[in-house]
C-alpha cells in the first residue's frame, strides 16, 4: 500500500491507497483544460496571437516585424496571389529560382604532403558565368566607367581596336569564425567588378559584391603546426583551389573573348585582376611571401625586415615575373641553394594562382588596406598600445580621468562614444578608428611637457598620423591632395623617428617599430593614383559579408557538412537581391504611372535646412517666464525684435506694413529640438548632411550641438542654445539663439601648435545672439578644453570636409 502524510497545518488525517491505486492516480495527473474560450485575449484575435507568437520566437525586430505584417495584410486582400503551401513548397520554388543566375559548383583539390595526395572539397561559381550575369544585364550596361593609372596601363597592352576592352576584378577573401568557439570557420571569396560605378560596386546589392567561392579550410594539426613543410602545403592548397575559381578565365584573359553586352554591343572583353584586398595574413599568401618574419615582409617591395620603421628607405617593388623567375631557378639547383635563394627574397617555392591570369600581378594587385593597416593595426596594436603604456607611468587616476574625460567628450552622429578606452581590448577597426580621432581631445592635458615630454611626442605622433589617415580615406583625390598625403606621409615618418630617438635608454624603449604595418603605408599614394582612392580596396567594404554567413550557419543548417547548406543561402539571398532589384524597376514604373504617386507641387524649399522634432507654439511671455534663470533667454522678445529690423531689409524682406517690427509678449513662437543641415561637401563636392540637435533631454542627456556659421565678418562657430520658427508676413522663418565662440585668443598655445589644435573662445552667456538657421553652413563637433573653462576644441578630424574647412580658416 501507498501512504500520504501531510503537512500538520493542512489538518487532513494521513490515507493510504493500493499501489494500482496509486498508478492510476498518477498516471491521470494532467494539466486540466482551460476554461477560458478565447485564451488568445489580449490579443483581439487567435491569429493576431499566433503570428505575434511567431515574431518572438524568431527573434524579429522591429522592421522585420512590420515587414511580416504587410505581407500578411497583403495576403489576406490577394489570397489568390498566394500559393506556398508549405515550407517544402518554399524550397522547391528557391531551387527553381536560383537557375536564374550563376549558381556554386563543387570541385575536387588534390594537393601533395609526404608523398600522399590529399583531398579538399572547393566550392565556387564558375566565374566567368557568373561576370556574364552582370556584362549582359541591361540595367547595369550604362554603369561601367573607371579610371585610374592602372586601368590605363592595362588597356594600353591590349590588342588596338576598338571594342577590345578590360574587364577589371577586385578579390578579398578572408577566414572568419562561423561559431562562437572558433570551431566552425569558413573562408569566403568576395569579387567585384571595378568598373561598376562605385556606389553599386562597393554595395551587396545585385552589382556590388557577392560571394563566389568558399575555400577549403586546414584543421589546424599540433603535431605539424609552424613546420616548414606543413605551412607550405597550407599555401599550396590555398593557390590550387583557388585555381578552380578562376579556371574559367585563365586562357581568355590572354585571347580575350566577343562578347554581346547589355547593350546590345559586342566587345573584346579581357578579364584580369586588378586589385586584390586582403588584411596583412592574407595578402601573405595571395603573394606567397613569407609573412611577418621573412627577410623580406612586404608583399610590394623588397624592404628588409629591420628596415620596416623608416620610410625614408625605398627599395625595388616585386613582380610577378621576378617571383616566377626566383621559383623557377630555386627548382633547378640544389633543395638547398634554392632554399637560400627563395629566403632571401621571403618568398616560397609555390606556383601562384595568379600566374596563370594575364595583366594580374599579385605584388602590384595587393592594395593598401586601410582598416587593418591603419586601424586595427599601426593605431590599435602599436601606437594605441604605446600610448597605453605612458599612460600606466602616470597612475591610476591619470588613466582613469582619461576615461572620464573620453566619456564626457560630446557625441556625434556616425561617431561611436566610449565610456572608457584605457582597459579595453578588442579588434574592431571602426571603433579603433573613432577612438583615434577623439583620443587628442581627452588627453592634450594629461600627457603635458610637465607630467611626460615623450608622451608630447607621441600625441604629435598620433596627430600626424590621423591626418595621414584622413588623406588615406578621402573619396576624392587631386594631383594637390596626393601631394599633401606624401608631405604628411614624411612628417609622420620624421615624429615617429623623433619619438623613437626620445625613448633611447627610457621604459619606453622596448617598443619594436620594425613591423610590415608600419612600413605598408609607403604604398599607400602609388596605389592611389594606380587603382583609385583606398574605398575601392579597403578591406571595410568586404568584412560585412561574412555576417550572412554567419547567420545561415547558425539559422539554417543542421551543424553538419555546413559548406553547401550556407552557400545555398548565401546563393538564395542573391537570386533574392537580383529578384528585387527587377520588383522595384517594375514598381517605380507603375508608381509613376499612376497620379496618386506624384510628388505634391505645392513643396516649400527653405533653403538647406529642414527643422524637426517640433515643440508645441509658445509665447514670448511663457518662455521668458519658463526660461528666466537663463542669462541667455533675458529679454528675449525686445532683442529678437531687434535682430528682425536688422536682418529682414539686410536679406530683401519688407518690414511688416513697412513698419519696424515690436513684437508683443503674447505673440508665439514654435521651437523645435532638431536641424538637418545640407552643405556641400569639400571632400567630394558632393552634398552632405548633419544632424544638430537642440534638446535638453536627448536620449537622457542634454544635447546641444554646434555650428559653422558664416556672418558679415567671416565664419564662426556657435553652440545652438534655442530653435524656432516665426511667422512675418504669412511665411515662417526659422532661426536660432546662439552662443558664438568668438572671443578673440591674443597667441596660440605651444601645445596646440604642437598637436594642431584649433582653439574657440565663448562669450559670456548673456551675449547670446539671433542668427537665421539659413546661416548655417554645416554642423562643427566642438570639446571642451577640461582647463580653461569657455575654450573648446574644433574636432577638424571629424570629417574630410571639415578638415579641409578648417585649413582655410587658420
Amino acid at each position: 500500500d501507498i501512504r500520504y502524510e501531510f503537512h500538520p497545518h493542512s489538518g487532513l488525517d494521513p490515507e493510504h491507497c493500493s499501489f494500482e491505486d496509486y498508478l492510476t492516480l498518477e498516471s491521470s495527473r494532467r494539466r486540466l483544460p482551460s476554461t477560458d474560450e478565447q485564451p488568445w485575449r489580449p490579443f483581439r484575435t487567435r491569429l493576431d496571437f499566433e503570428v505575434s507568437e511567431f515574431a518572438q520566437e524568431n527573434m524579429l525586430n522591429r522592421a522585420a516585424t512590420n515587414k511580416l505584417l504587410s505581407l500578411i495584410r497583403r495576403c489576406g486582400t490577394n489570397l489568390e496571389e498566394f500559393t506556398i503551401r508549405n515550407w517544402e513548397d518554399m524550397n522547391k520554388q528557391w531551387d527553381a529560382a536560383s537557375k536564374k543566375c550563376t549558381d556554386f559548383e563543387t570541385y575536387k583539390v588534390e594537393v601533395p604532403y609526404k608523398n600522399t595526395l590529399v583531398p579538399f572539397k572547393m566550392h565556387a561559381r564558375p566565374l566567368w558565368n557568373w561576370a556574364l550575369d552582370l556584362i549582359q544585364d541591361p540595367r547595369l550596361a550604362k554603369c561601367f566607367p573607371w579610371t585610374a593609372d592602372a586601368f590605363w596601363e592595362l588597356q594600353s597592352t591590349l590588342p588596338k581596336n576598338i571594342s577590345a576592352k578590360l574587364f577589371p576584378l577586385y578579390i578579398y577573401a578572408d577566414k572568419s569564425k562561423l561559431s562562437s568557439f572558433g570551431t566552425q570557420k569558413a573562408h569566403p571569396i568576395v569579387i567585384r567588378v571595378l568598373n561598376i560605378i562605385v556606389g553599386i560596386r562597393n554595395s551587396s546589392e545585385w552589382g556590388g559584391g557577392q560571394v563566389v567561392g568558399e575555400l577549403p579550410i586546414i584543421d589546424d594539426d599540433t603535431a605539424e603546426s609552424g613546420k616548414t613543410g606543413y605551412v607550405n602545403f597550407k599555401h599550396a592548397m590555398w593557390h590550387a583551389a583557388f585555381y578552380k575559381l578562376l579556371e574559367s578565365i585563365a586562357s581568355i584573359s590572354k585571347t580575350g573573348v566577343w562578347t554581346t553586352c547589355g547593350d546590345g554591343e559586342k566587345r573584346w572583353l579581357f578579364p584580369c585582376i586588378v586589385i586584390l584586398s586582403a588584411d596583412y595574413e592574407e595578402a601573405a599568401i595571395m603573394t606567397l611571401i613569407r609573412g611577418v618574419m621573412g627577410n623580406n615582409p612586404c608583399p610590394v617591395c623588397l624592404i628588409k625586415i629591420d628596415e620596416q620603421a623608416d620610410l625614408s628607405i625605398v627599395k625595388d617593388l616585386r613582380t610577378a615575373a621576378g617571383s616566377q623567375e626566383a621559383v623557377k631557378k630555386a627548382r633547378e639547383g640544389t633543395v638547398e641553394a634554392g632554399e637560400d635563394l627563395l629566403k632571401d627574397l621571403g618568398l616560397r617555392k609555390i606556383d601562384n594562382v595568379f600566374w596563370n591570369i594575364a595583366n594580374s600581378d599579385p605584388h602590384r594587385a595587393i592594395s593598401f588596406d586601410r582598416l587593418h593597416s591603419h586601424h586595427s593595426g599601426l593605431w590599435g596594436d602599436h601606437l594605441f598600445t604605446q600610448l597605453k603604456v605612458h599612460f600606466k607611468e602616470l597612475g591610476d587616476r591619470q588613466s582613469a580621468k582619461v576615461d572620464q574625460q573620453f566619456d564626457a567628450l560630446p557625441r556625434w552622429r556616425g561617431l561611436n562614444h566610449f565610456k572608457t578606452v584605457t582597459n579595453i581590448s578588442f579588434n574592431d577597426g571602426s571603433k579603433h578608428e573613432d577612438i583615434a580621432k577623439m583620443m587628442i581631445f581627452a588627453a592634450h592635458n594629461i600627457l603635458t611637457a610637465e607630467t611626460d615630454k615623450i608622451g608630447v611626442l607621441l600625441l604629435a605622433c598620433i596627430r600626424s598620423y590621423l591626418e595621414l589617415d584622413m588623406y588615406a580615406g578621402l573619396e576624392l583625390h587631386t594631383a594637390d591632395t596626393i601631394a599633401d598625403g606624401r608631405r604628411q606621409l614624411q612628417k609622420f615618418d620624421q615624429l615617429l623617428k623623433k619619438y623613437r630617438d626620445a625613448c633611447e635608454g627610457t621604459d619606453f624603449a622596448d617598443k619594436n617599430w620594425n613591423f610590415p604595418k608600419a612600413h605598408l603605408h609607403q604604398h599607400l599614394f602609388n596605389d592611389i593614383e594606380r587603382k583609385g582612392v583606398t574605398r575601392n580596396y579597403n578591406t571595410k567594404i568586404s568584412e560585412p559579408m561574412h555576417r550572412p554567413l554567419r547567420d545561415a550557419y547558425h539559422n539554417q543548417t543542421n551543424f553538419k557538412n555546413v559548406q553547401p547548406q550556407i552557400l545555398r543561402s548565401v546563393h538564395r539571398r542573391m537570386v533574392g537581391k537580383y529578384i528585387r532589384e527587377q520588383l522595384g524597376d517594375l514598381d517605380q514604373f507603375l508608381d509613376e504611372e499612376d497620379p496618386e504617386n506624384l510628388p505634391p507641387t505645392d513643396l516649400e524649399a527653405v533653403g538647406n535646412v529642414v527643422v524637426g522634432s517640433k515643440l508645441p507654439a509658445i509665447s514670448f511671455l511663457v518662455l521668458e517666464a519658463e526660461m528666466k534663470t537663463d542669462t541667455a533667454f533675458t529679454k528675449f522678445r525686445i532683442r529678437f525684435a531687434e535682430f528682425l529690423n536688422v536682418f529682414l531689409p539686410a536679406f530683401g524682406y519688407p518690414l511688416p506694413r513697412g513698419k519696424r517690427v515690436a513684437l508683443v509678449a503674447g505673440e508665439e513662437i514654435i521651437p523645435y529640438q532638431f536641424l538637418k543641415v545640407f552643405f556641400k561637401s569639400l571632400e567630394n563636392w558632393l552634398d552632405d548632411v548633419d544632424f544638430l540637435r537642440c534638446n535638453p533631454c536627448f536620449h537622457g542627456l542634454a544635447r546641444y550641438d554646434a555650428a559653422l556659421v558664416k556672418t558679415m565678418q567671416g565664419n564662426i562657430f556657435v553652440r545652438l542654445v534655442y530653435v524656432f520658427t516665426f511667422e512675418i508676413d504669412g511665411r515662417r522663418h526659422p532661426f536660432a539663439l546662439v552662443q558664438a565662440l568668438d572671443v578673440g585668443i591674443p597667441q596660440r598655445y605651444t601645445k596646440d601648435r604642437v598637436l594642431s589644435l584649433y582653439r574657440v573662445r565663448q562669450r559670456e552667456r548673456e551675449k547670446c545672439e539671433f542668427i537665421s538657421v539659413h546661416s548655417i553652413i554645416r554642423g562643427a563637433l566642438l570639446v571642451p578644453d577640461f582647463e580653461i573653462q569657455g575654450d573648446h576644441l574644433v574636432v577638424d578630424i571629424v570629417d574630410a570636409d571639415m578638415y579641409f574647412r578648417i585649413k582655410m580658416m587658420y
